[in-house]
């Protein structure tokens, strides 16, 4: 079994080596020793192949992968923008209630601004006053408590 693999390896090496001497002759000569007319036959319709498939290649490389590309890109560019959205949304309705507290706070400071301290004794005296009825009572009992 070794033998025959050295065998193969060896003729390979011998026919490559053949090849590459006759493709050196070839190109200092300019022209073609062996089946010239079937190497040409065979040269275009290699070309005829070769085209196809970078055409292929091309079509492949430029539509499929470049969109691939830009839709992953597009993807990837969405997502940040749906999270700076709700990050702006977040900060907004949280501006949106320190203004509501702000206007509340700033209304009340405004009203009890307004009301001055001798204002307020004069609510709370109004507040508390004792009925007619009451002043008489209190009345009565302080003149007793007198005699």
């Amino acid at each position: 079994m070794i033998t025959s693999a050295v065998v193969a390896f060896v003729s390979s090496l011998l026919v490559f080596c053949i090849l590459l001497m006759i493709v050196r002759g070839e190109r200092r000569r300019g022209r073609r020793f062996l089946l010239a007319n079937f190497r040409m036959w065979l040269d275009s319709r290699l070309d005829v192949l070769i085209g196809y498939l970078s055409r292929k290649y091309d079509h492949f490389v430029r539509y499929v992968l470049q969109l691939n590309w830009y839709y992953s890109i597009h993807s990837v560019l969405r997502m940040w923008l749906r999270m700076i959205v709700k990050l702006y949304t977040y900060f907004e309705d949280v501006f949106e209630n320190n203004r509501t507290k702000t206007k509340k706070l700033r209304a009340e400071k405004r009203q009890i601004k307004t009301i001055t301290h001798l204002q307020q004794m004069a609510d709370h005296k109004v507040e508390t006053a004792l009925t007619p009825s009451q002043k008489r009572r209190l009345r009565h009992k302080k003149l007793e408590e007198k005699h």
